[in-house]
């Protein structure tokens, strides 16, 4: 009798092909590869994040902005940075200059960069320029990867449940066009009924 090499799991299959990244919102443990400053064309300041997953899986560009340009707080992200600064310990940020693979100078946050922290993502699907689908990651809830603790939790020697919750109930959020979302539950119609089709015929088929 041969001994087991390796077992099938179809979740790691499923990987395959797919990039390597995150495709679905909900809970994951993160490694921040870089956390780097940024602006939007608005002049709005940003910190931008690379991430890999505990299982490998990459994510980027996830931006949370903090400051508009005039100088006014982004209430949602500076609430999102101050509770990662609260799990990691960091009472302040700070910048530091590297360069990127270009040879560019970037300032990134030396306080996040580096760092493993639980991060709740939403996708959130949107209409592009060209008319098509697409869709994007904004970081709900940051969380104590070792308890699963949100930062009000971990204060209040609470019990977890924040983000057992939030997965229980997660859904996607809808952002595109009403075309759009429309012709998307046309095709889904649509696959339906060629299934049904399909199926009804094979069945019709099998009488004879």
């Amino acid at each position: 009798m041969s001994n087991a090499i390796i077992t099938y799991n179809q979740e790691e299959g499923l990987k395959a092909g797919g990039g390597n990244f995150i495709s679905e919102g909900g809970a994951y443990i993160m490694k921040i590869l870089e956390a780097k400053y940024t602006k939007a064309k608005t002049n709005t300041s940003g910190i931008e994040f690379s991430l890999e997953s505990s299982d490998g899986q990459k994510a980027n560009y996830i931006t949370v902005y903090y400051v508009k340009a005039d100088g006014s707080q982004v209430k949602g992200g500076m609430s999102i940075l101050n509770a990662m600064m609260g799990l990691l310990g960091a009472n302040t940020i700070t910048s530091a200059v590297k360069r990127d693979q270009d040879g560019k100078e970037v300032f990134i946050c030396p306080e996040f960069t580096g760092k493993t922290i639980g991060m709740f993502l939403q996708k959130s699907l949107y209409t592009k320029n060209d008319g098509s689908d697409g869709y994007k990651f904004d970081i709900r809830v940051p969380f104590d990867p070792a308890t699963s603790k949100t930062l009000r939790e971990k204060i209040g020697n609470d019990q977890p449940k924040t983000i057992e919750n939030m997965t229980n109930s997660y859904k996607d959020k809808d952002d595109r066009t009403q075309q759009q979302q429309q012709n998307a539950q046309s095709q889904m119609d649509s696959q339906l009924n060629s299934t049904r089709h399909s199926k009804n015929w094979y069945q019709s088929y099998s009488i004879y």
